[in-house]
């Protein structure tokens, strides 16, 4: 049977997310991988989740393995509407921040709309809403993240990173922050703030989110977050918090798709943030991350030659690496591979341009491995320049 000719239109805009076409390779013996956006799988707190597991079966029994509200669990919901500052009516529990963003995309997206990102962008963002159809239009950032200026009126909606941004680890500056909600107010523009590594700041003072400055429920940001990066991304619990109006139409796509999250997954995460773990966790991975960050960056600093350039992270898990033009991403990501290091090439982030961009991820990998693969990866890149009849010398960036 001929399956193709039965497909509905809209999976022509679908494409496989290299980042996890990649992470097969990550388990081969001896790889080095800088590729997926993974915690420290020996930071999470096992003993804790233990203990939770435990706690909820003998307290909450039979409501954690019964269906439960599309909305989600209330206490949980409660949760994290207190520390969003709004009402519980406004916060939706979903399978990880993903959902959210899917859920976003189905409902608030036509096929032509004007969606604006930054450029880069979240990879698996651009996979997830690319089905709908928009136009994307490419907002250019720089060290201090989205450029506000590029903005143009029309957009009906706009995707961004504020907080270390994936792929760049950049942050949007907090004068962009108040420009952006103004701009967001004055042209009726939906801003989706997703927020995935807020809590992983390793220097600098936290910023006012895009949401709070324009307003919190009652103005036109929605923000997405999760427990993947701070507790486990095992649980796939995250949440949206939005107005009250958006809510509900994306609780009827919720219904139309999973029903509700994890019932269990729900109360075990309800279990550890109310006994506070994550006043432990987070300067746990704070404190490590920062340390494989620092290591990341001496060796960038040691190693490469010094037509290379890479972003300088205040937090998250990523940086970018960008190459002379002539050297193409893709090829030293190939090249890397068969020395068993793992990174991702950039392109695929970029809606214009990034072929000679690599992302890595510094909070997966031990010191001392992120010394091994990065020298290792700077040989290839020395060998490469040399084949373009490059002059190769080392970085002082």
């Amino acid at each position: 049977m001929n399956w193709s000719q039965h497909f509905a239109d809209a999976t022509a805009n679908l494409r496989r997310n290299t980042v996890r076409e990649f992470l097969k390779y990550a388990k081969r013996r001896g790889m080095i991988s800088f590729g997926g956006g993974l915690p420290a799988p020996e930071l999470f707190p096992i003993a804790e989740f233990e203990k939770a597991s435990e706690a909820v079966l003998r307290c909450a029994g039979v409501k954690a393995l019964q269906y439960g509200e599309s909305e989600g669990v209330a206490e949980l919901r409660q949760w994290v509407a207190a520390d969003a500052g709004v009402a519980a009516e406004n916060v939706l529990i979903t399978s990880g921040a993903q959902q959210a963003l899917d859920l976003l995309g189905r409902v608030l997206i036509n096929k032509g709309d004007s969606v604006a990102v930054e450029n880069p962008t979240y990879l698996a963002l651009l996979s997830s809403w690319r089905v709908h159809g928009p136009n994307f239009a490419a907002v250019r950032s720089d060290a201090d993240g989205l450029c506000v200026d590029g903005l143009r009126p029309g957009a009906k909606l706009l995707y961004l990173v504020p907080n270390f941004q994936n792929p760049q680890g950049t942050t949007l500056a907090s004068e962009r922050r108040a420009e952006l909600a103004t701009f967001a107010k004055q042209n009726e523009m939906i801003v989706v703030e997703d927020d995935p590594y807020g809590d992983l700041r390793y220097q600098g003072e936290a910023l006012p989110s895009v949401f709070d400055i324009a307003g919190k429920a009652d103005g036109p940001v929605a923000r997405v977050g999760t427990f993947s990066k701070v507790l486990a991304p095992g649980l796939r619990v995250g949440w949206l918090i939005a107005d009250r109006a958006v809510l509900e139409k994306v609780v009827q796509v919720k219904q139309s798709s999973d029903l509700h999250t994890s019932t269990f997954n729900q109360y075990l995460a309800l279990e550890l943030v109310t006994n506070h773990v994550l006043e432990t966790q987070i300067p746990k991975l704070c404190s490590e991350y920062r340390r494989r960050r620092d290591v990341m960056l001496e060796s960038l600093t040691e190693t490469m030659p010094h037509l290379v350039r890479w972003t300088k992270p205040q937090g998250g898990m990523f940086l970018l690496v960008t190459l002379p033009r002539e050297l193409k991403g893709a090829e030293i990501a190939r090249a890397a591979l068969a020395e068993n290091i793992l990174v991702v090439p950039g392109e695929d982030f970029h809606l214009i341009g990034g072929e000679n961009t690599l992302r890595l991820n510094f909070s997966n990998c031990t010191s001392e491995l992120i010394r091994t693969g990065i020298g290792r990866l700077a040989r290839i890149v020395r060998a490469h320049l040399e084949t373009a009849n490059y002059p190769v010398s080392f970085s002082s960036v």
